[in-house]
């Protein structure tokens, strides 16, 4: 997915990114899911450079599992467009491991802004472990925040608008053999029509994830509608629990 420049400096990690055609959308900008990939790849990729990676962490029986994001758009990356993104730890509050991100375009202008909270997770009692033994003495960045704080803790969606049940697909599945992080966000946007796609842009993107999806599963989603903000609670069939929730703020184009 990056191409060019690729390293870290005084802590802070460095990628070069060419946004593709797969990047984009109808309207030729960069959609949230790709930017969820792109933060998700360089995240990676500075924990194997810093020893704390998937490679890492599977040794020891863990795995990283994103818990929280916040993600903001000043101004969507379009498509054949070059830029930097660049990610930092930011230490850690009781189970979570903080990091932030910011991605600027090829004139240095900053377009999206984010922030994430991490668990890592032990394999085989399927339980959370504190981050500060496995962080170490990492050098992390508390006091530079891309957005200000921490992303937000969500509440539950009210009444709203019950989707069809869907089966977990092939392309939903990563690595980890659950559910990519990304694909809940497709699955919410796919959800609005594409005439409000035309009309309307992501201002901003909250989303927790509470439980795990693998290939088994199939979900419904509840959209509650306060415009211009919409919440969104994906709960796994078999049983009504919570997988996910998330909170979308839009900017009307008209």
């Amino acid at each position: 997915m990056s191409c060019g420049i690729k390293g870290e400096r005084e802590g802070v990690w460095t990628e070069e990114i060419q946004v593709h055609s797969y990047d984009v959308d109808i309207m030729q900008k960069m959609t949230v899911e790709s930017m969820l990939r792109y933060f998700q790849e360089a995240a990676w990729n500075h924990a194997e450079h810093l020893g704390l990676g998937f490679s890492h962490l599977s040794r020891r029986g863990h795995a990283w599992l994103l818990s929280r994001m916040l993600v903001v758009v000043e101004s969507f990356p379009e498509w054949g467009q070059s830029g930097i993104l660049r990610t930092w730890p930011c230490g850690s509050k009781s189970l979570l491991a903080l990091r932030d991100f910011e991605l600027f375009d090829g004139e240095g202008r900053r377009q999206v802004a984010a922030t994430s909270s991490w668990l890592i997770f032990d394999l085989q009692s399927r339980r959370p472990q504190r981050p500060e033994p496995i962080l170490g003495s990492i050098r992390t960045f508390p006091e530079v925040r891309a957005v200000g704080g921490d992303a937000p803790r969500l509440g539950a969606t009210g009444e709203g608008t019950e989707s069809a049940t869907v089966a977990v697909k092939y392309s939903d599945m990563d690595l980890n053999n659950h559910v990519n992080n990304a694909a809940y966000a497709r699955w919410m946007l796919d959800s609005y029509p594409l005439d409000f796609h035309r009309s309307h842009r992501v201002r901003s993107l909250a989303i927790n994830f509470l439980a795990e999806l693998d290939e088994r599963d199939s979900f419904e989603m509840v959209t509650e509608t306060k415009e211009p903000r919409f919440s969104h609670t994906i709960r796994r069939h078999i049983d009504g629990a919570e997988a996910c929730r998330a909170q979308i703020e839009w900017i009307s184009l008209r």
